[in-house]
């Protein structure tokens, strides 16, 4: 009887610690149990938003009988583990993630409000980076758990989504339909609506849901408001390091599929260079990671395809005639984007090192070029469209994120700020301006979030005007905790110029040679 006892006692604890802690949340396909991550915060991991063929739309998964365990990461989607990509991540301080990897990877990580604290937040849905080649929800970086413990009313959500070959095959049996080609956008797609359609159960408001993303994943949101510009469902967007509409966006693969490149990688797996479907049925049977490594061996890369649909030709003159996703915007760069990618390619290189001088003028140029220009011409799009927008210029150097001397205000440098996950490393002290910058930054994101049409008015910032003191400096020498404000069009005083940069740069490059 005793242990009759306390099984029915262990039964009825079970139940009323998962329906009154909140850890237990219906969705659409069944029931998803979580965990408290810290008494106020509860965590849902590797929650499955869609599923797919290779190369097929993502639909939503099947509905589940028994509960989810949401209790760890699901599989990250393929990497392009190509020696660039590998030394990016070692420069930034990120270890490849510890998981498997699969076409299985669809899947959301959710951060809420224990249930004693305010409900029917914001949500804030983040997009990675990786140059549509590599990245994964699975990284410390972006561990959503600080922004919700501190800081009431908002809710974070990362996910997964496919990636190089399998986001974006560039293969020209696909090119002859009428449907997407960019699978990877596709799966934005796919998992914005998941979110929007559950995302109230887990405490979040699916009335005011911003996209947020950094390099890929910024342009990935700037498409976004391309493809969908009479969406109802987003109310806000920030974009770090990449935007589209201010005339730098992601490398493509060209108008109807690059079919040299696809047929070099099929012809390498043996399915010959024949683009006929029996090619296209060959490929869908060979193993991912085999596909991967032949991409790797042949120093090849799948960028994004102008369809039409998700991605277009004519963004120039859509972003000209207003024809894109009219929200709030917060658009931003880091002062010196190109310095990580610039050493990483020198210590690739016979050099084995990184030259002075040279290396920092070839990174300038880099970071005018590629992100600079575009973050000042997309808060520009959007200021003469009498949207809302403010602009940011990260520009804080800490010693515990910086993992070489010659490293300044590298490309994604601002994230673990951000995230407020620089906290996560004990190697080297955090100062005190380090933590104050995070707390600030933080709650600004927060505030747009909370209300992108007021929060960062109602925070101090003004709204971009590119003659006025509007440009938001982060972390600079005079404010190392905060913020101060500049003046755009100072800051981007050579961007019509460009034809002369890329002059300028070709030639800076041709010094960086051995």
């Amino acid at each position: 009887m005793r242990f009759l006892f306390l099984l029915l006692t262990g039964i009825w604890t079970t139940l009323v610690v998962s329906q009154d802690s909140g850890l237990r949340v219906q969705t659409q396909q069944g029931d998803v149990l979580g965990s408290l991550v810290t008494p106020t915060v509860r965590q849902f991991l590797g929650i499955p938003y869609a599923v797919a063929d290779r190369w097929e739309a993502p639909a939503l998964p099947s509905p589940r009988e028994e509960d989810f365990e949401a209790d760890h990461f699901g599989d990250s989607c393929i990497q392009m583990n190509s020696p660039s990509n590998l030394e990016f991540l070692k420069l930034t301080g990120s270890a490849v993630p510890n998981g498997t990897e699969s076409e299985n990877c669809m899947s959301v990580n959710i951060w809420s409000p224990s249930v004693d604290r305010k409900q029917k937040t914001a949500v804030m849905i983040w997009i990675y980076g990786g140059a549509f080649q590599f990245g994964t929800s699975n990284i410390p970086t972006y561990d959503g758990q600080f922004f919700v413990r501190d800081h009431d009313d908002v809710t974070l959500v990362t996910f997964n989504y496919r990636l190089n070959v399998f986001g974006q095959p560039n293969a020209p049996q696909l090119a002859n339909s009428t449907t997407a080609q960019n699978f990877g956008l596709l799966d934005v797609d796919a998992a914005v609506q998941w979110v929007h359609d559950n995302i109230a159960n887990f405490g979040g408001d699916p009335e005011r849901m911003i996209l947020f993303g950094q390099s890929a994943g910024s342009a990935a949101v700037d498409l976004y408001t391309i493809a969908h510009p009479d969406d109802h469902r987003i109310t806000g967007v920030i974009e770090h390091s990449g935007s589209v509409t201010g005339g730098a966006g992601p490398t493509l693969g060209g108008g109807a599929g690059n079919s040299t490149v696809w047929n070099e990688l099929a012809d390498a797996v043996g399915c010959g260079s024949n683009p006929d479907d029996e090619q296209l049925a060959c490929m869908k049977q060979v193993p991912g990671r085999t596909l991967e490594d032949a991409i790797v061996n042949m120093n090849s890369n799948f960028g994004l395809v102008i369809d039409n649909i998700t991605v277009f030709g004519d963004v120039a003159s859509r972003v000209a005639a207003g024809n894109f996703l009219k929200v709030p915007l917060l658009v931003g760069s880091t002062e010196h984007e190109g310095d990580i990618f610039v050493v990483g390619e020198e210590l690739l290189s016979p050099l084995g090192f990184a030259q002075p001088l040279v290396t920092e003028l070839s990174a300038d140029l880099l970071t005018y070029l590629g992100f600079t220009c575009s973050a000042g011409a997309a808060a520009l799009v959007r200021t003469n469209a009498s949207v809302p927008a403010w602009r940011y210029h990260y520009q804080a150097v800490f010693p515990d994120i910086f993992t070489r001397p010659d490293l300044r205000s590298w490309h994604a440098s601002e994230l673990p700020i951000v995230f407020g996950t620089y906290n996560q490393s004990t190697e080297i002290a955090k100062t005190p301006d380090e933590i104050a910058l995070s707390t600030y930054m933080q709650s600004a994101w927060v505030a747009f979030a909370r209300d992108p049409e007021n929060g960062l008015s109602d925070f101090g910032w003004p709204m971009y005007n590119p003659t006025s003191d509007s440009l938001i400096q982060l972390g600079n020498f005079f404010n190392k905790s905060s913020a101060t404000f500049g003046r755009g069009d100072q800051l981007d005083f050579a961007c019509s110029k460009v034809d002369t940069l890329v002059a300028i740069s070709a030639q800076v490059l041709g010094l960086l040679l051995p």
